[in-house]
């Protein structure tokens, strides 16, 4: 039996009915290159306590050339806003290490001169203590320095989060909410490259995640805890 051959009005149809069967089957094929996110947002502390991520968003993000793009410029910009405050932070912290080994030793020189004999006692304690006031009181300003210092990179960290946070929520593909144990499903998602994110604010601290998945058919279980949340590169 050998292959029909079709022309004119007769040969049109039989194509576009070949067509349609042919973009069908893509388009099945297309249907299958998803696969789904499934997984906890659970955040263990070092002394044992598990915080768990109930009713908040977890987000997805979908590369995207306007999207890695402004990433970038994102994470340049928060690294050139926040290295000098970082560094300055570091040097009040030196600094206030140094007023603290200063004070640390005036009251060792005191301790042995309230231990000594003879007509040289008081006055030797009257100088260390007057000595051990001053380094007392340089501590205290140091100590002021360094917190004005820690305060200058949070407010940093905390303006640059925010537009972070805004920039997934402009491309963010899907946005689902947690149950009340911090689950959360993703489905159909495209295969290929993807990110989660997800912010969890408590007492106990904040955590924020973005953490690049690879998708394949079928589901993967990508939960969000203590480990991978320092991807987040708004961090001094």
């Amino acid at each position: 039996m050998g292959w029909r051959v079709t022309t004119g009005r007769e040969g049109r149809g039989y194509m576009t009915a070949g067509g349609l069967v042919l973009a069908a089957l893509l388009s099945l094929s297309g249907c299958s290159r998803s696969g789904a996110i499934s997984g906890d947002v659970v955040f263990r502390s070092a002394s044992g306590d598990v915080s768990r991520g109930a009713r908040i968003s977890v987000y997805l993000v979908l590369p995207s050339e306007a999207f890695e793009r402004e990433w970038a410029e994102a994470v340049a910009a928060f690294r050139q806003d926040v290295a000098p405050a970082a560094e300055a932070q570091q040097a009040a912290e030196r600094q206030s290490e140094e007023a603290r080994l200063s004070w640390d030793r005036a009251l060792a020189a005191r301790g042995k001169a309230g231990a000594r004999r003879g007509r040289w006692t008081l006055t030797l304690r009257e100088s260390a203590a007057a000595g051990s006031q001053e380094r007392w009181r340089n501590v205290r300003a140091t100590e002021g320095l360094v917190f004005q210092a820690r305060k200058r990179v949070w407010e940093i960290v905390r303006r640059h989060e925010e537009q972070a946070h805004a920039l997934v929520e402009k491309h963010a593909a899907q946005r689902v909410q947690t149950d009340e144990t911090g689950h959360y499903v993703l489905v159909k998602v495209p295969a290929g490259k993807a990110y989660v994110h997800a912010r969890l604010r408590e007492k106990k601290g904040d955590f924020v995640w973005f953490v690049p998945v690879e998708i394949q058919a079928g589901t993967q279980h990508v939960d969000l805890t203590q480990d991978n949340q320092r991807r987040w590169p708004f961090v001094p």
